[in-house]
């Protein structure tokens, strides 16, 4: 299956330069442009596997709209319970709803049975705040947002702890690396390991929101 690494950053942003810096090959602040989507994509072709980026631009994209399966993974920096992703470190800040805008803007069609996964740190993991309120996972906020909107036949996943965001040794900064590169979840400050990334993903499933007065009395006269 086709892995799709969908990068939301809006390009007429203010922040966008942070984004190219980030996955792609832009300078920023004396320091050469990190790559992560190059990396990720070489990774894949090294190991026999299929993988494309695609960036939102505001318009649809002719292959992105023909898919009726693949593996999307939402790029972005995200924290537990929290309803934004960071495109980019000190980035652009993207509420979920926008993040599905996106994909939908993009072509991604509603027939799609495919796997929508919220690679995003602690995307997975809800909070409670001072006062006791919940909020939950981002990855459930996807789901249900993208449910409402129509996609009915697509998976959607979390992940939880602090994931790589580009394939790495398992002891970062060794010397010499691993042979074998892989994206590893991390403890605090994205220190230490806590196992394959794929090791925290969890599943969810989408919870359908209660029907407006409007829609009660479609359904009670018209159904």
């Amino acid at each position: 299956m086709t892995k799709v690494m969908f990068i939301p950053a809006d390009p007429k942003s203010v922040f966008i330069t942070m984004a190219h810096h980030e996955y792609g090959n832009q300078a920023f602040g004396g320091q050469p442009g990190i790559n992560k989507a190059q990396l990720v994509v070489d990774d894949d072709l090294l190991k026999g596997r299929s993988s494309i980026v695609v960036r939102y631009d505001g318009g649809s994209d002719p292959y992105f709209s023909s898919f009726n399966t693949a593996q999307i993974y939402i790029r972005g920096h995200g924290m537990p319970g929290s309803p934004t992703i960071e495109v980019a470190r000190n980035g652009e800040k993207i509420h979920y709803t926008e993040v599905v805008q996106r994909l939908i803007t993009t072509g991604l069609k509603r027939e799609f049975f495919g796997d929508i996964k919220c690679f995003n740190c602690h995307s997975a993991e809800g909070r409670v705040d001072d006062y006791g309120n919940y909020h939950p996972p981002f990855a459930q906020l996807i789901a249900d947002e993208m449910f409402a909107r129509g996609y009915k036949f697509c998976k959607f996943f979390g992940y939880a702890d602090a994931i790589d965001s580009f394939p790495a040794s398992f002891d970062k900064g060794a010397n010499p690396p691993d042979p074998v590169l892989h994206k590893y979840r991390r403890g605090p400050a994205g220190l230490g390991n806590l196992g394959r990334a794929k090791t925290g993903r969890k599943e969810f499933s989408p919870k359908p929101r209660p029907l407006s007065l409007k829609g009660q009395f479609a359904r009670k006269f018209f159904n």
